[in-house]
């Protein structure tokens, strides 16, 4: 989950540690070197203790990384629904994910080689389903969330 905000007139991001550790383990995208060495000073681990901590990002190349990456769910965006638009947003979410799959097993092996951003795509929409419900879980108060003060 990402939370930008505006402080001393410049724009930062907020960005938990499950999503920086998922952005570096599941995806092919290069990642901003200063983000590397915000988030990884010595030994970091990531386990349910801290993955949902946030971590800030004040750099405008880094605000704006975050900003173009859309499976971090933007908290903004979906903190006001109700949960019938919440459920909405998770069948898109959901029907999209099936039209990835359908088109990956409906692919010859060698076009299978010739996509493989497919295969991240769909991992992308089941991260981002997964997300949409701890958004739930935060609104029903089952599940705590360490929110920067501002939220």
């Amino acid at each position: 989950m990402k939370l930008f905000h505006t402080e001393n007139g410049k724009e930062v991001v907020y960005v938990q540690m499950q999503d920086i550790m998922h952005l570096i383990n599941q995806s092919d995208l290069p990642v901003p070197v200063s983000i590397y060495t915000k988030v990884f000073t010595g030994v970091t681990i990531v386990n349910d203790s801290n993955r949902f901590d946030f971590v800030r990002f004040d750099e405008e190349h880094e605000v704006s990384f975050f900003r173009d990456l859309e499976f971090v769910i933007d908290y903004a965006k979906y903190k006001d629904l109700t949960d019938e638009q919440l459920e909405e947003e998770g069948q898109k979410l959901a029907v999209k994910a099936n039209e990835v799959a359908k088109k990956w097993n409906n692919m010859s092996g060698e076009e299978r080689e010739q996509n493989t951003n497919l295969l991240q795509e769909h991992e992308n929409l089941g991260y981002m389903l997964n997300f949409l419900n701890e958004i739930y879980a935060v609104k029903h108060h089952k599940r705590e969330m360490p929110f920067p003060e501002f939220v």
